[in-house]
């Protein structure tokens, strides 16, 4: 495979959304893992300095908390599994993640119930703590989008009760689909055990050494703890035997092999701080130094990430298989002396080489060994910041423009600036926040009147907010709501008032087509997209997306191709607010879309013969471009007639109508149809 093909192929798998989730639910844990590291630290740091005793009774409830914490580690990773794949492939995380726990609990043998009692059960539970969960949420995430709709039992109740509602029947076929294929999994977990489980009797320990290392350093890409795993489910006891004369395979194994722990990080460190504008791998690297000292790996094990990150897979295991095969001929030859001593796994590296040979000779071999493993790391960490990395073009572009300077000396001020403008801007926000929770949302309809026919051919849902007093007032918080990037509730929330409201109108013979407003991010977002067609698949051809121009600007071809699937679901997109922002005609030229809506303040303009000529030169080209047009702000006689001399198709304004509630469109139609007649 070309190396472009294949570089390709390594983003698209980065890229994953499935991968994606995974590494969003070990990130969450990074607290629960460093309290885990501080919890064995602090017990063994005061073993240590013989500030406590295996018989004292404060070593009993910290080994005990610290216990607890480990094998509640298959549980904690399991719900936030569940968690986040559901989130991010637009489910309740909440609901992904509950069925994530009880299917691994009950289905993975996580609790057994035992002598009338309930019991952990890590031991065989652990490999599945990534594999029932996902496949609970992938499973969850299919039967959502394949169950029939209800939308019209349900188009009454609160969202927050009916999206609940709607998950009944998924939860429960997933949940109990599981008794059907747990005996395929565990068939499949005992023959993968019997491949992997180390023959103690015909082998020797260096080569049960070796094994134990592969095997555990697969557990860890594939998120699962290693070493615990391993401990649990295959005997270690080969650990205490001697690997060479003087040295057991366990002080060797935690001394010359795992030098600052699984994946021999102390070498990726030095590799990461080696890198040049590289801010994720540095940051992480630096972040990790104090727990890293001490032999824990998980801050960089999920976090860089290592976890099922196919760039970082062969150093991960070369490092370590290298580490071995060469402690193990140096230490062979007696060039390095070894003293009969039994270490902590959580004694810093150094410290360890010292003590291990009696001497400098271990440090000077830790040493090699380290700058080994970070010439290793190094061109896959370089790999690595290409293909996830940004921060450097970004760099190179202000080096080669000459701006570096101005930006450091002006960030602090920008900086300061910035800051004082957070209080006012958190009340802001705050104000309209609890203005609409007060208030309540309401969609008016303006209607549009085709000016060919002399008929109503749709209607502009236009958003309301009635205060508590009864005042009816436009949507004055949208402005505040776009600064904070908070639009996305008021987005889904006129998404489902349009659809209740066309389940309304339906129910009384009445087809109306509507247009709906939602930020112009939406156009990029493919959950969200899907979210549309979904929602209004049983009104084909009833519904119409107004975007502003802007949103078309970000992502062109991506915006391209959720126009059309909006299309194939048969949801039109139109231009809003054409003639303001980003008008780009260049981009208009390339957008499958048909219809354009002039601005109001274009027409307003035309009261002057100069804004009258651009009004028409704008007209005249959208025409030649064959885009259908509507008129907005037409509120007078004048303006209709300046209009329709420009053959504009639809007009829509306050001359024929202001917005009306819903319970009026109807009447309106008929009055509007009746009078045109």
């Amino acid at each position: 495979m070309p190396y472009s093909r294949f570089n390709k192929f390594i983003q698209t798998i980065l890229h994953s959304k499935y991968l994606l989730s995974l590494r969003e639910a070990f990130i969450a844990l990074l607290p629960y893992f460093v309290s885990s590291a501080l919890a064995l630290l602090i017990i063994n740091s005061a073993l240590f300095f013989n500030l406590i005793n295996k018989s004292n009774e404060l070593y009993a409830v910290l080994f005990n908390g610290a216990a607890l914490i480990l094998n509640l580690f298959p549980l904690i990773v399991a719900t936030s599994i569940g968690f986040f794949i559901c989130k991010n492939y637009g489910q309740s995380g909440i609901i992904g993640a509950m069925l994530a726990l009880l299917s691994f609990s009950l289905h993975g043998q996580y609790i057994i119930f035992v002598q009338n009692n309930f019991e952990l059960n890590p031991t065989g539970a652990t490999p599945f703590a990534i594999i029932i969960p996902s496949i609970s949420s992938l499973l969850l995430v299919l039967c959502m989008r394949l169950q029939p709709n209800f939308d019209s039992y349900l188009y009454r109740v609160s969202h927050f009760l009916s999206e609940k509602l709607r998950t009944l029947l998924p939860f429960s076929l997933v949940f109990f689909s599981f008794y059907l294929f747990m005996p395929i999994l565990f068939a499949i977990g005992d023959i993968i055990a019997s491949w992997i489980t180390p023959d103690t009797t015909n082998t020797s320990v260096a080569w049960l050494t070796y094994q134990r290392m592969l095997i555990t350093h697969g557990l860890w890409f594939l998120g699962i703890h290693g070493d615990n795993t391993f401990d649990m489910l295959l005997s270690p006891q080969f650990l205490s035997q001697p690997i060479l004369p003087g040295i057991s395979a366990k002080t060797f194994y935690d001394t010359f092999v795992l030098i600052s722990g699984t994946g021999c990080f102390a070498g990726l460190i030095l590799a990461a701080l080696c890198l040049q504008r590289s801010g994720h791998e540095r940051n992480i690297a630096k972040l990790s130094i104090p727990f890293t000292i001490f032999n824990f790996c998980e801050i960089i094990v999920f976090a860089l990430p290592i976890f099922l990150n196919p760039i970082m897979l062969v150093p991960f295991i070369l490092v370590p298989s290298v580490n071995f095969l060469f402690a193990y001929f140096v230490l062979s030859h007696g060039w390095v002396g070894v003293t009969n001593i039994e270490l902590s796994w959580m004694t810093p590296a150094l410290v360890s080489g010292y003590k291990v040979s009696g001497g400098v000779s271990g440090v000077i071999l830790q040493s090699c060994l380290i700058v080994t493993s970070a010439l290793i790391y190094y061109p896959f960490l370089y790999w690595h910041n290409r293909q996830i990395n940004f921060e450097s073009a970004i760099n190179k572009l202000t080096d080669k423009l000459k701006i570096s300077e101005q930006l450091r000396s002006t960030g602090e001020s920008v900086f300061i600036a910035h800051q004082r403008d957070i209080d006012y801007a958190s009340k802001e926000l705050n104000q309209v926040l609890n203005d609409i929770s007060a208030g309540k949302l309401k969609l008016y309809y303006q209607p549009q009147i085709c000016q060919i026919s002399a008929t109503v051919n749709g209607f502009e849902a236009l958003l309301r907010l009635q205060k508590p007093s009864g005042n009816l007032v436009g949507p004055y918080f949208l402005d505040t709501l776009i600064k904070h990037d908070q639009t996305d509730i008021i987005d889904k929330w006129v998404i489902e008032q349009a659809q209740r409201d066309l389940a309304y109108f339906r129910k009384k013979d009445f087809f109306p087509i509507i247009s709906i407003n939602i930020n112009p991010k939406v156009m990029t977002d493919h959950v969200l997209i899907n979210y549309l067609c979904e929602k209004f698949h049983q009104f084909p051809n009833q519904l119409k997306i107004e975007v502003v121009e802007s949103g078309y600007l970000s992502d062109k071809n991506k915006v391209i191709k959720n126009i059309l699937k909006l299309r194939s679901s048969k949801i039109e997109t139109v231009i809003d607010d054409f003639g303001t922002g980003y008008s780009s005609l260049s981009m208009l030229a390339d957008l499958p879309i048909d219809i354009v809506k002039l601005d109001k303040s274009l027409l307003d303009n035309a009261q002057e013969e100069s804004g009258a000529d651009f009004y028409t030169y704008v007209v005249e080209l959208l025409h030649k471009m064959d885009k259908h047009l509507v008129a907005e702000g037409v509120e007078s006689q004048r303006q209709l007639e300046f209009v329709r001399g420009l053959q504009i198709e639809t007009v829509q304004g306050w001359y024929y109508q202001k917005a009306l509630p819903k319970q009026e469109i109807i009447p309106y139609q008929e009055h509007f149809s009746s009078n045109n007649s």
